[in-house]
């Protein structure tokens, strides 16, 4: 609902981290490991477009040739919101760009920064691109509203500073893609919100993949803002992604998030790695988090729940790889592992050290010397980081 994750994160306090501490009998880390396929560790592709021909766009850490996109109309810092929006005479403005594309089209910008205070997606199917491999930054709030069903935003700078609400990107609509993006609000706010508009269903079928989302929430921490927050929802995969330095949780499933995947992602130095909540006559359930590395929180556990009302079900921690390097004394042991829930059952993870590339300069490919089983997956590309 909108505004829901303002209203329930209040009830959240440190108590969530601490009560966490009992001891119990199943923790499900192990040192072994059972192969099986993973989607790839490496952060997004950029994709762009060309006018009249798709033109392929470059590559993004390594993942392999990107997608060809096409694009219908554009914009410029250069342009004018009076022109037709073709390559030679762009718009100016994100908000005239969306407003003039038909549903179904893509929206492409020339290279530079565009400002505003709300940006909304209500037609379906869009998708906003930057234009072959011009670097673009979108600053403001982002919504992908109800309307804006199967919309896709990939390859851009998403920074919501400066915006009417610096929450965001916010998602509504089913099917949206968040694809290839760096994602970050400079410390004010959760970064991107799954949740459901009002009375409308829980959004399915949304997909977070291959971003880098970063630098999340206020400092110190408040215990409410998190890199990934899908609060109500419904089967959203999230995968690929490299989530790191945010306050809070890296991901949180609050309080009814069901039906996700979680996998293929680098989960690093955040306040805590990943929540299963509830609250209420809620429970976040049947959700799978395998394959990931999670690592480095610094305030708490690297996975754990808190579920005051009805215990979720079916939730499942299974072939990850575990570091508790940074924890706190008490959310240090079993790779950062909750030592007792009856929320999520783990199983078959590794705790080891992933010895990433350059975890200073945040590249977490894991280098050749990692013991992490990911490492040695043969769907596994070892290759440099955006920027590195």
């Amino acid at each position: 609902m909108e505004g829901f994750e303002r209203k329930t994160a209040v009830r959240q306090n440190r108590a969530m981290r601490w009560r966490a501490r009992l001891s119990g009998a199943r923790v499900g880390v192990a040192w072994g490991w059972r192969p099986f396929g993973l989607a790839l560790l490496v952060a997004g592709m950029v994709l762009g477009c060309g006018d009249a021909e798709d033109e392929a766009s470059p590559h993004l850490g390594g993942i392999g040739p990107a997608p060809r996109a096409h694009c219908d109309l554009y914009a410029a810092p250069i342009g004018s919101d009076s022109a037709p929006g073709n390559r030679s005479r762009p718009l100016k403005t994100a908000q005239r760009l969306v407003s003039a594309l038909d549903s179904g089209q893509t929206g492409c910008f020339r290279g530079g920064t565009y400002s505003f205070s709300r940006l909304e997606l209500t037609k379906p199917s869009l998708t906003l691109a930057p234009y072959k491999n011009e670097e673009v930054t979108l600053q403001g709030e982002i919504k992908v509203l109800p309307g804006g069903a199967g919309s896709t935003i990939q390859g851009l700078l998403l920074d919501g500073r400066g915006g009417s609400s610096t929450i965001g990107p916010r998602i509504y609509a089913d099917d949206t893609v968040l694809r290839g993006n760096e994602i970050t609000n400079g410390h004010t706010s959760i970064c991107v919100s799954v949740s459901r508009y009002y009375s409308d269903p829980a959004p399915r079928g949304v997909v977070i993949e291959r971003n880098r989302i970063h630098d999340c929430g206020p400092l110190p921490s408040t215990n409410k803002a998190h890199g990934i927050y899908l609060s109500e929802a419904r089967d959203t995969m999230v995968r690929d992604n490299w989530i790191y330095d945010n306050a809070d949780r890296g991901i949180q499933l609050y309080p009814d998030a069901d039906g996700s995947t979680i996998t293929g992602n680098v989960i690093d130095s955040n306040g805590d790695g990943i929540l299963f909540g509830g609250d209420g006559p809620y429970a976040s359930s049947s959700n799978v988090v395998v394959g990931n590395v999670i690592s480095n929180s610094n305030l708490g556990w690297n996975a754990y729940s808190f579920t005051p009302g009805p215990s979720a079900e079916g939730n499942v921690l299974r072939n990850n790889c575990l570091w508790a390097g940074d924890a706190e004394p008490g959310f240090q042991s079993h790779g950062g592992v909750e030592l007792r829930s009856d929320d999520f059952t783990a199983k078959a993870n590794s705790v080891v050290d992933p010895l990433y590339a350059d975890r200073d300069a945040h590249d977490y490919t894991l280098s050749p010397e990692s013991e992490c089983p990911l490492a040695r997956d043969p769907s596994f590309t070892l290759r440099p980081a955006p920027g590195s």
